[in-house]
């Protein structure tokens, strides 16, 4: 690494003047950011939180982002305003310059007061008097002028009256904390009670002239006069604090913080800061281009950030005043600061894009050489070794740069990364997959050793950083990964790594760039894909590459404070890592730059130095640890249903026609007023975030809603939610009137729709029965045609027989009875219906016919219930002589043995479909062989078709009524195994028989 040692004669350029004020993080806001006039005279903070300011052009509302400006088009008396004053309920006066005093309330302007005894009230300053009950007194003055007394009663009823100081010459009025008045005149303070002044003695202060008072929360106050602050406490100055920068060096308005610095601008020349427990006065002014400014007014809102307000460049406020900034305004030489180092007497060295800066007393120095050559190169790395620095950066030259600063010795040299192990060993990070070990500064070539770290051959890796532990472990970090490593002389002495890659590992295999150690015997890593934490203890590793809502991806640099919390530096900005919680800062916190390149802590001061690309931050932890952020509270501004806006919010109803929703609202933040994010729920629906302070509902449903809108500032947590309830008033077509009247038709054309279809299906079945009605009919009358000529055929058959037997007379007889039969079938032919003494006396002629064929073979009984007339019931037509037939032939005859055929009419009540219906129930019965047996001797081929049309004839007369079954054919063997025969039952309901008078 290096061919020889060169020493080069260093010089050190000192910078000249007055010592380095650090800039504190600010913002500046003028007319073009919308405030109202960039001259402010004063300045206020409503009970809600919001800024108020008074200038030369109306006053300015401020959230922390936008301006809300009043003029004389919203009812200002004039647009000079002077003085702001809140008072008991929330109500805003304003002082105007000389036309009295408006009061802005319920959202609107109107004059309060502005004249007394016919002459116009001029305004220097406005102050509140509520000592007495029941009365509300503002006293407005002007300077070396009267005090004018405006008293209202609970009545809102006002007294007027004008005060005279005179001898004495007031320049201002101020409020104590006990609420009594000082007055601060051209001779000293006096007490104003009561209507009256008196001279207030203060040991230890002399009669002068008193411009300014500031209360401090312990108790005393201090006055700003001609060159010198006072501090008094118990009617004794008990310090005080000479002012001698500006010429005439009078303090015209002064502030006291919550920290207790003092804050003061000399009239004309700017403002300056004297931090607590010093004497040491800060221009604060000329680092934000305010020296020649004259400031009107300091302020210090309930977040604690200071305000002053200017004469023609606006107001400015310095916000986490934990911080503090330095850059190339301040001398540094490039504000991209890679690497922070510091010696055992506080100074400190800056690696920057452009060279090295030295921080000295508060002078920026910086390295030149030669012939006043400056040092100009990107420096990577700075390590303090025995109060020794080694300065590693892309330099132009191989050779080791030597020199010394105040005894100081400073070692530059062309590398990435350095580290001197307590067993003596200096190591060199390469660019190209190495470190180069040596056991002194300046080693000749055979007194390096090179050792390869990935693999066996040279190539483009960076050592960005080498570190050795508490356990003597050397940390190398690449551009490709973690290496864990022990240096081990082998036999020959050649020195050798033990090796350890975490390949595995996400974040342990990615590009590294900081190494630390904890307290607890933790390695902390960065690297491009988060950080880790390697205990030692137990060799576990725990990595993140992301911690609650936070992406620690592009992790750079690391410290930890005494507190062992880890601090990461991170191209989004910086965190703060204490357990499992996380605080986050960036440049809306007041650091110069997002992107963190460095960082180093100083346990004496409790300070952590951040190299940025902005420069350099100072932040006191101590301070920063106070820093609580409080619950934010979310103020509803307005709300936009439609056309109309609202801003009052109690029984909120909207109409039908509002179904837009617009809510403004603001949570404020002024410490970093860009961080506000919002919650907001809708009813019961999940909590949804945004970084908008407005909602806006579209076509929204009708109902009631409850709406609730949260906020949190950055490190801060959910504040308590804003409630608000409203009713959006229903369409018709939306209430339940509309709901029951559409339901109403929708039921009409329903039943319209079901009597239609039940019409129609009652036509189609009227039709259907009419036709089958129809085709029974015509069935009726085929089975008629063919059974006459059956009859026939087995009557003639029968009379064949009887003549054959010479047994003439039984033939006569036989075919006397037949014509008959015949006949009434003929005339019965056509009829659906026939009485039933007419199909009792066919049934008479047929049985008796079937006698005379089978020889007196059997006998019939024809039996009639007493409340059955024949004469005037009918049924329906040839539905009985089918089932006789069949009895005879197919069961009596085959029985061998005389054969008895019973019929029987008879009412009996049967149940048809849960109802008791009269039926007249037709019984056949015989002592044949039964049907089952008959069915063994039937011919296969045989079907009665006779029996069949009935049964079809029956059914489908049924069928129209839903009716059971008509007919049924029963063996008795199955009644009684002692019984022989068949049994036939025909079940007649309404209307399948008719009774007629």
């Amino acid at each position: 690494m290096f061919k020889k040692h060169l020493f080069l004669n260093i010089f050190w350029l000192f910078c000249v003047g007055q010592i380095i004020a650090q800039t504190p993080s600010y913002y500046h806001f003028s007319s073009a950011d919308g405030l109202a006039s960039s001259t402010v005279y004063d300045i206020i903070q409503d009970k809600e939180g919001f800024i108020w300011l008074a200038t030369v052009n109306g006053i300015s509302k401020f959230d922390g982002k936008h301006f809300s400006t009043f003029r004389t088009n919203e009812g200002l008396n004039s647009n000079s305003i002077i003085s702001l004053l809140e008072g008991s309920e929330g109500e805003l006066y304003i002082g105007n310059f000389d036309k009295g005093i408006n009061v802005l309330k319920n959202g609107k302007i109107e004059n309060y007061c502005d004249t007394i005894n016919g002459k116009n009230i001029a305004i220097s300053y406005l102050l509140m008097d509520l000592s007495k009950k029941g009365t509300q007194q503002i006293i407005a003055f002007n300077r070396w002028g009267g005090l004018s007394l405006i008293i209202e009663n609970d009545k809102g009823q006002l007294n007027t009256e004008i005060i005279s100081p005179y001898p004495i010459y007031i320049n201002k009025l101020e409020p104590t904390l006990n609420g009594d008045f000082i007055a601060l005149t051209t001779t000293g303070l006096y007490n104003y009670k009561n209507k009256a002044f008196s001279k207030m003695p203060i040991g230890g202060l002399p009669e002068t002239n008193v411009l300014s008072l500031t209360n401090s929360k312990d108790g005393s106050f201090f006055i700003g006069t001609k060159g010198m602050i006072y501090q008094i406490k118990n009617k004794q100055v008990i310090k005080k604090y000479p002012v001698n920068i500006a010429g005439i060096n009078e303090v015209n308005t002064i502030l006291s913080d919550k920290n207790q610095n003092i804050w003061f601008s000399i009239m004309g020349r700017g403002f300056y800061m004297i931090s607590n427990g010093t004497d040491k006065i800060v221009n604060i002014g000329k680092k934000l281009g305010l020296e020649q400014t004259q400031i009107n007014k300091l302020f210090e809102d309930q977040e604690g950030n200071i305000w002053f307000c200017t004469y023609g460049k606006g107001v400015y406020y310095i916000n986490n005043p934990y911080l503090k900034n330095l850059d190339e305004n301040d001398g540094l030489i490039n504000d991209n600061v890679y690497s922070i180092a510091k010696e055992h007497s506080g100074k400190l060295l800056f690696g920057t894009f452009n060279g090295v800066s030295i921080l000295d007393n508060g002078h920026f120095n910086q390295i030149v050489y030669g012939s006043n050559e400056s040092i100009h190169q990107y420096i990577y790395n700075i390590k303090t070794v025995d109060n020794a620095f080694f300065v590693c950066g892309a330099l132009t030259t191989k050779n080791m740069i030597n020199s010394s600063y105040q005894g100081i010795a400073i070692h530059l040299f062309d590398g990435l990364s350095f580290c001197k192990l307590r067993s003596g060993y200096y190591l060199f990070g390469t660019r190209g997959n190495s470190i180069k070990i040596s056991k002194t500064l300046y080693p000749s070539l055979a007194q390096l050793s090179e050792i390869i770290i990935f693999g066996d051959n040279i190539n483009a890796i960076r050592i960005n950083q080498i570190f050795e532990d508490s356990e003597k472990n050397v940390w190398i970090g690449t551009g490709l990964g973690l290496c864990k490593a022990k240096i081990i002389l082998n036999k020959d002495k050649k020195i050798t790594l033990e090796k350890t890659f975490f390949k595995l590992n996400t974040v342990l295999n990615s590009k590294i760039n900081a190494i630390i150690q904890d307290q607890n015997q933790g390695i902390w890593i960065a690297s491009e894909k988060g950080i880790a934490t390697y205990h030692l203890k137990n060799d576990s590793i725990e990595s993140y590459t992301n911690l609650g809502a936070y992406d620690l991806s592009s992790s750079t640099s690391l410290a930890v404070d005494k507190k062992n919390r880890i601090w990461v530096g991170n191209m989004k900005g910086l965190y703060l890592v204490d357990g499992a919680s996380i605080k986050y800062l960036n440049k809306q916190t007041g650091l110069p730059s997002n992107e963190i390149y460095s960082l180093l802590y100083e346990p004496a001061k409790n300070q952590l130095i951040v190299g940025s690309s902005g420069g350099i931050s100072f932040l006191d932890i101590a301070l920063f640890d106070k820093q609580i952020p409080k619950q934010l509270q979310v103020n509803i501004i307005s709300i936009k249903a439609g056309d109309s806006v609202y801003t009052k919010y109690e029984n909120l109803k909207f109409e039908p026609k509002q179904r837009d929703i617009i809510v403004n609202f603001k949570s404020l933040n002024f410490t970093s007023p860009g961080s506000i994010r919002y919650q907001y729920q809708l009813n019961a629906n999940k909590w949804k975030e945004t970084e908008n302070d407005f909602l806006d509902f579209i076509a929204l449903k009708n109902g009631t809603y409850q709406l609730q809108i949260k906020a949190k500032s950055q490190n801060g947590v959910w504040g308590k939610p804003t409630h608000i309830s409203f009713v959006l008033n229903p369409r018709f077509s939306e209430t339940l009137w509309f709901d029951f009247l559409v339901l109403t038709i929708i039921t009409l054309i329903a039943i319209s729709v079901v009597i239609w279809q039940s019409r129609v299906k009652q036509r189609k079945i009227r039709a259907e029965l009419n036709l089958n009605e129809r085709i029974n009919t015509l069935k009726h009358e085929a089975l008629s045609a063919m059974m006459n000529p059956h009859f026939i055929f087995n009557s003639l058959n029968s009379v064949q027989y009887l003549i054959n037997c010479k047994r003439n007379e039984e033939a006569n007889n036989y075919i006397a009875i037949m014509a008959n039969l015949i006949r009434k079938n003929l005339d019965m032919a056509g009829s659906r219906f026939i009485l039933l003494a007419e199909e009792i006396d066919r049934l008479k002629l047929y049985l008796n016919l079937e006698k005379l064929r089978l020889q007196e073979g059997f006998s019939y009984e024809i039996i009639t219930a007493t409340d059955v007339d024949t004469n005037h019931t009918m049924i329906p037509n040839m539905i009985i002589q089918p089932f006789l037939e069949n009895a005879l032939w197919h069961g009596i005859i085959d029985s061998g043995k005389k054969g008895l055929v019973s019929i029987s009419f008879a009412f009996e009540n049967v149940e048809i479909d849960t109802k008791i219906c009269k039926s007249l129930i037709i019984k056949i019965t015989d002592n044949g062989i039964g049907i089952i047996e008959a069915k063994k001797h039937k011919n296969q081929n045989h079907t009665s078709k006779g029996i069949a049309i009935i049964e079809e004839r029956l059914s489908l007369l049924s069928e129209k009524m839903a009716l059971p079954q008509p007919i049924m054919i029963d063996d008795l063997s199955k009644k009684n195994q002692n019984s022989y025969g068949t049994e036939v039952i025909i079940s007649l309901p309404l209307p399948l028989y008719n009774i007629f008078d």
